[in-house]
């Protein structure tokens, strides 16, 4: 499902307040450009779901939880769809759901509201018990790896199972707990392989903004830092957690507003791994208009990924010299959308 810039511009100009009212929410009270609800998204006695149109785009704030979003996303949570889906069914195109949420889509919603509550309970209660040694533990950690540790990161020291097995946990996306779907966690110590890694709540990518900078990617937080130190404080960093997590790069990088984005996905030897999903990422994002320049210098070097980079070779690379090796693909021109 191919979308366009002007599709997701026009699917977030779409009246919010309208489109409550057709789902049979009735505003409290209301203004042209604002209106207060019952939250749609939760049992809510008092009136706490706030919609207002914000420069031409139409956002919604629901003060219980502290989370918030634009049309698209509220489609997506109350219809359980995929970023490009909701865009469509926000222009009126039919993508085979029903006009309200049936019972499975709400039941699938209401668990995944579940577990992304039990991400944050579970975060905010491991924040409250950080100490200073744990702190340091952590420091170590990224030390140990020869990857830059920092702060805004929100990395918690944390257990998990019945053995009280210590991670470190890194917030998804971000440490924005209002905005948070998940903590990523990662073993402190040497364990079986299988309690390496875990993750609580959903799985999502994770985002390091800096201002006015272009995006690199890749497929985990320590590949991110690990070009962080290759290349320096120059991007913002956003790790896939996998690439079955490609498919919400536009959605994240739209709200980034990422111009150029740096695809640096683990040099996999199998197709239907890292070359399918680095493929699958230029073709999203082109026909987004962002240029893509696909990163090669790990590939070059024979090792799997930025991370096996840094530590065979931590020479400082220039990010001309990364521009000039990659391989640019142009943003595709304008094409008529899939949604028409």
């Amino acid at each position: 499902m191919k979308l366009s810039p002007d599709d997701i511009r026009r699917a977030r100009s779409v009246n919010l307040i309208e489109l409550l009212i057709g789902l049979g929410h009735k505003p409290v009270s209301r203004r042209p450009d604002h209106a207060l609800f019952h939250s749609p998204l939760r049992d809510d006695r008092h009136p706490s779901f706030s919609v207002s149109r914000v420069n031409g785009a139409w956002v919604w704030y629901d003060f219980g939880p502290g989370t918030h979003g634009d049309g698209i996303e509220f489609i997506q949570q109350t219809f359980h769809l995929t970023f490009p889906e909701a865009v469509c069914k926000l222009l009126g195109h039919p993508i085979d759901i029903g006009s309200t949420p049936s019972r499975s889509r709400k039941d699938s919603t209401r668990a995944q509201r579940q577990r992304i509550d039990l991400a944050r309970q579970a975060y905010r209660s491991a924040k409250a018990r950080m100490t200073p040694a744990k702190e340091k533990e952590l420091r170590q950690y990224f030390l140990s790896r020869q990857v830059p540790y920092f702060p805004q990161l929100g990395a918690v020291w944390i257990t998990r199972g019945e053995a009280k097995t210590p991670y470190i946990g890194i917030p998804l996306p971000s440490p924005n707990v209002s905005c948070m779907h998940g903590v990523e966690c990662r073993a402190l110590h040497d364990v079986p392989k299988e309690l390496l890694r875990a993750t609580i709540g959903i799985k999502s990518p994770w985002i390091m903004k800096r201002r006015d900078a272009a995006v690199l990617v890749t497929e985990s937080i320590l590949d991110c830092l690990a070009g962080d130190a290759l290349f320096g404080p120059t991007f913002t960093l956003c790790a896939l957690n996998g690439i079955a997590n490609v498919g919400k790069l536009p959605e994240y990088l739209t709200r980034l507003k990422a111009k150029i984005v740096y695809l640096a996905l683990d040099n996999d030897p199998e197709p239907d791994k890292g070359p399918k999903a680095q493929q699958e990422a230029i073709a999203l994002l082109t026909g987004l208009g962002m240029h893509v320049v696909d990163v090669r210098v790990h590939h070059r070097a024979g090792v799997k990924d930025l991370h096996k980079l840094l530590l065979q070779a931590p020479t400082r690379i220039s990010p001309f010299h990364l521009t000039e090796s990659g391989i640019h693909h142009q943003a595709a021109p304008p094409a008529p959308s899939s949604c028409s």
